[in-house]
This record gives structure tokens, C-alpha cells and sequence, in this order.
């Protein structure tokens, strides 16, 4: 009865303490399943005390004797340094150290003896007397032969190679190069711009004459009694030009390499002439992309000069002028 006195106690003015002992004594009506639902439920609730101040005390009291007793607590297997590592045998390999200095023997050893040859090879050859010389070979005269049949050989096989003709002909590649050039300059119908020049002593022709120019106005090789360098000339623009105030009937003719332009006026019976070197004609003609007619554009009467104008570029090389009247 004391127990049950002594727990209603502790639940006094608590309604939800008497709620849950009322479901702890009427535990003997419940089904069992019943029975360890609450039992679980009242496994995780707090232990009911009389007096929280004294259950702190007496719970700080047992931790504090509870880690007292793990830190006096000793081991049950024994951690310590064993004894036997102080011993000599251990510590040391002696057999390892017995290998070791064998090695060093040996290689002290090996370096005497490679010293000592080192020594007697640098010696003087009359330091010291030397045995009798071995004898001669006995295959010495078989080997002579066949060095001196060899050495014969190799200079066999050069006398050949230098006597030997060349199979390629250069003379011959030259003038197929100039029969191909002159069949190019003949099927071509405007003038040849090539990166390699033929070194030629022979220049341009100048036009004395208006006649010379008129003699062959499609073809280079007219027969009108030309001379050998104006056969070479071909014309490539013939067209009437406005040039200043006054036209004039155009003319140019190239022999592949120079320029000769002939301006004629009618009406006050003069010609103009201008030769353009090569190294004038090649850049204009790269320059207009081959267009004669933008080169006749360009032509200026500057006094009695013909002349070609500069302002797209100043133009390089020297220039020829020369100006012709015809009655």
C-alpha cells in the first residue's frame, strides 16, 4: 500500500500525471497488445522525483564517481615496451655489415689492380725491357693480296665514273627552250609577261617613221620592206584617242618586252611617239590587267612630248620621248 500511496503522491496536482496513472493501474483490463503499447509509451517518459534539487545532487555525485573509477581504470593487456628490444643482436645486423665490408674489400681490390695497369701503361717504352716480339702472321702475304686487289678494284670503278658521258644533253634543252619560246610568241595573241628573261643584246627598234608603223597594221611580219627589228613588232591597239583638246589616231605596238605608242594628228600632221621600256610596260600591264585601252586613257601631251600619266603611281625606269613631224 506504501507504493502505491507514495506514487499517487508524486502525481498530485498534476491532471496529465493522473491521466497516466489511471492508465497504469487499469493495465490489468487491457488486451495485451494494449498492455505494451503503454508500457512503451511510458518507458521513454522522465523518472518522477520528490525533489529535482536533491536527485541533481546525487546524479552529479555519481558521475563524478563514475569517471573517477575509468581514469584509475587499467588495462587488461600489457602496452608496454617489451624487454628484448634493448638487446644487441637485435639492434644490430651484423651479418649485413659482414656483406657490406666484403664488397668494399673487393672493389679496393679491383681498384689496385686497374691502378697498377694504369701505371705500367704510361710507363716509358725503354723503362723497361720487353720480351721477344711474337712472330709474324702467317696468312700476312694473303691479306697484302687481297687489300691490293680491292685498292685496284675502287680505282677501276672511279676511272669509269669520271670517263662515263652524260645521258641529259643542256645544249640540246636550250634550243628546244628557244623553239618553244618562239612557238609561244607566234600562237600568242597578246604579249608574253614570263618571270625569266632570255638575256637578248638586241632592243626595240625605234619607229623613225609613221611609215613603219602603217606598213603591217595587223601583223609584224608584213611584206612592206620592214627592217629585221620591227618584224618582231606586233601590234596590240589601234583606236582614235581624244587626247588634250585635238584626237589622234593611236597606236602601240610590243615586241614583248618595250612599249612603242605613236600618237598621229590629222589635222596639224604631227606624230607623237613614246617608248616604254620594259620594266614600265610589265607594271602597267599588271597593273590594268592587260587593257591597252586604259593605257591609251593615261597618254598626256605635255608641250610636244607624249606622255603617260602618273597619278594612279609615279612610274619607274627612264623614259624615251622623242616627237616626229611628217609633211
Amino acid at each position: 500500500q506504501a507504493g502505491p500511496l507514495l506514487t499517487a503522491g508524486y502525481f498530485v496536482g498534476s491532471e496529465a500525471s493522473g491521466r497516466a496513472l489511471d492508465q497504469i493501474w487499469s493495465l490489468g483490463s487491457l488486451p495485451l497488445v494494449g498492455r505494451q503499447a503503454a508500457r512503451q509509451a511510458a518507458m521513454y517518459r522522465s523518472i518522477p522525483v520528490a525533489n529535482k534539487a536533491c536527485a541533481d545532487r546525487v546524479r552529479s555525485q555519481n558521475d563524478k564517481l563514475h569517471r573517477d573509477r575509468i581514469q584509475k581504470m587499467r588495462p587488461q593487456v600489457d602496452t608496454t615496451e617489451p624487454m628484448t628490444v634493448t638487446m644487441d643482436h637485435l639492434r644490430n645486423n651484423l651479418k649485413r655489415e659482414q656483406q657490406l665490408e666484403d664488397r668494399y674489400h673487393a672493389i679496393d681490390r679491383e681498384n689496385r689492380i686497374l691502378l697498377q695497369k694504369m701505371s705500367e701503361i704510361m710507363k716509358p717504352a725503354g723503362g723497361t725491357p720487353r720480351g721477344r716480339s711474337a712472330p709474324h702472321s702467317l696468312n700476312r702475304d694473303s691479306r697484302k693480296t687481297t687489300l691490293n686487289k680491292i685498292t685496284n678494284e675502287n680505282q677501276a670503278i672511279l676511272r669509269r665514273i669520271q670517263q662515263a658521258q652524260p645521258v641529259y644533253n643542256h645544249v640540246q634543252w636550250e634550243d628546244s627552250y628557244r623553239k618553244s619560246y618562239t612557238y609561244l610568241k607566234n600562237t600568242a595573241e597578246y604579249p608574253l609577261v614570263l618571270k625569266r628573261q632570255a638575256p637578248r643584246a638586241a632592243s626595240l627598234t625605234p619607229v623613225g617613221s609613221a611609215s613603219a608603223l602603217k606598213d603591217s597594221p595587223t601583223s609584224p611580219s608584213g611584206d612592206h620592206g620592214a627592217s629585221k627589228g620591227s618584224e618582231d613588232l606586233k601590234y596590240v591597239f589601234k583606236e582614235g584617242k581624244k587626247i588634250g583638246k585635238d584626237y589622234f589616231l593611236v597606236e602601240m605596238a610590243t615586241d614583248g618586252r618595250t612599249l612603242a605608242i605613236s600618237a598621229y594628228e590629222g589635222d596639224g600632221q604631227r606624230t607623237l611617239e613614246y617608248v616604254m621600256n620594259e620594266r614600265e610596260h610589265r607594271k602597267l600591264y599588271r597593273e590594268l590587267n592587260g587593257d591597252y585601252s586604259r593605257i591609251a586613257d593615261k597618254l598626256r601631251i605635255q608641250g610636244d612630248k607624249l606622255i603617260i600619266d602618273p597619278r594612279d603611281g609615279p612610274m619607274d625606269g627612264p623614259r624615251d620621248h622623242r616627237m616626229a613631224s611628217t609633211a
